[in-house]
């Protein structure tokens, strides 16, 4: 597959459901842009198109949370915290997660809401509405966005206390955990061994740009990031990553502060481990983009499948202005230099792939994962 052209959306087998195919630099434009662009257009038909796409691609991040949830819950509860002690963990947490109103959070109520405005952005754009278009879907980008944030709060929130309790070391169990079926369902289709790497690529940054977009990253949460092509490699950045990034910088929608201040006072790490690159500052949600794609892909087929740099709480850039987190996927995987392996505590191989590695199997996926991508 070659992903050139203008937008379209379209099943892909690789990944076992639609995705929004057209050029990279198409691939940066943020869904929610391209709809307000359609409606501009009075291009009903592709906007209600990209309007249904667009709760798609909020789904992949929920289902993923609610997942990952009851798993960080479940870690805490396998090494000796009790029933009581967890229960008011949780309510510590999302006592903290009130919405901007002040109104109760309730992931479910939030995602029926998502739904339930995506449906009413369907019927203006039925209807030919414009401004109403506009306007439907303005809210339905900010529900998503507190949906989605508060979310991602709740996980970091359980981290800080798997920390808190466990120790900084237990990161790495954890996420092994947490994130192994998300490797086997997502990741493991990347091994050269099973794959033909320019098909693998294409997939690969279909899903990061897709999953950036429903993350909602840049600075008005939108999900326009920079997408940089060079000779050898393909460089994502966000400014911020609305997961991690966020985590660290502070909520400028809302003005909340960075997670690791009042009133949140949740952990950062503060020790060197391989899942921080030995750095200081990582949130603990970025660790797991260490650990899922340069880490377990190193270790299983021989090189990373993206090299990411997240940002550090309290490091900013030459600048001094806030770090965007950036992601690196190369056209070659066995041509990522050895300074990538270095710092995550491994040495480069000689040879590459899971056969050649002598990789055991990881096994079958047990449980539907979310998404399917």
């Amino acid at each position: 597959m070659t992903n050139e052209g203008s937008t379209t959306i379209e099943y892909l087998p690789s990944i076992g459901r639609r995705v929004r195919l057209g050029s990279w630099d198409d691939q940066r434009v943020s869904t929610y842009a391209k709809i307000h662009d359609a409606i501009d257009a009075g291009d009903w038909d592709f906007g209600a198109e990209l309007a249904a796409y667009f709760v798609d691609e909020a789904s992949v991040c929920y289902g993923i949370y609610r997942q990952w949830v009851p798993d960080l819950r479940a870690f805490l509860r396998e090494n000796g915290i009790d029933a009581q002690e967890l229960a008011e963990i949780d309510r510590g947490i999302v006592a903290k997660l009130d919405l901007p109103e002040g109104d109760h959070w309730d992931a479910a109520l939030q995602w029926h809401k998502v739904r339930t405005q995506g449906e009413e952005l369907l019927k203006a754009m039925h209807l030919h509405e414009a401004d109403r278009a506009h306007e439907q879907l303005v809210e339905l980008k900010e529900t998503w966005r507190r949906c989605h944030d508060r979310d991602v709060d709740h996980t970091y929130g359980l981290m800080s206390a798997i920390v808190e309790r466990l120790g900084e070391e237990s990161i790495g169990r954890m996420w092994d955990r947490v994130i192994l079926p998300l490797f086997i369902w997502r990741y493991e289709k990347f091994d050269i061994d099973k794959s033909q790497w320019a098909d693998a690529l294409d997939t690969l940054m279909l899903v990061a740009c897709e999953a950036m977009r429903g993350h909602l990253v840049g600075p008005e949460r939108t999900g326009d990031f920079e997408l940089i092509e060079t000779d050898d490699r393909y460089i994502l950045r966000f400014d911020p990553c609305g997961s991690g990034g966020r985590t660290v910088r502070g909520d400028v929608i809302e003005g909340t502060p960075p997670r690791m201040e009042a009133p949140y006072n949740w952990t950062v790490s503060a020790e060197p481990h391989p899942w921080n690159h030995f750095q200081t500052g990582v949130c603990h949600y970025c660790t797991h983009c260490i650990r899922l794609m340069e880490e377990l892909p190193m270790d299983r087929f021989g090189y990373p499948v993206r090299v990411v740099d997240p940002p550090r709480y309290g490091v900013p850039d030459a600048d001094g202005q806030p770090v965007k987190c950036q992601w690196q996927m190369f056209k070659d995987p066995t041509n990522v230099p050895a300074e990538y392996y270095e710092r995550v505590g491994r040495t480069k191989p000689a040879v590459f792939g899971s056969v050649a590695l002598g990789s055991p199997s990881l096994g079958e996926v047990t449980v539907a994962m979310p998404g399917s991508g």
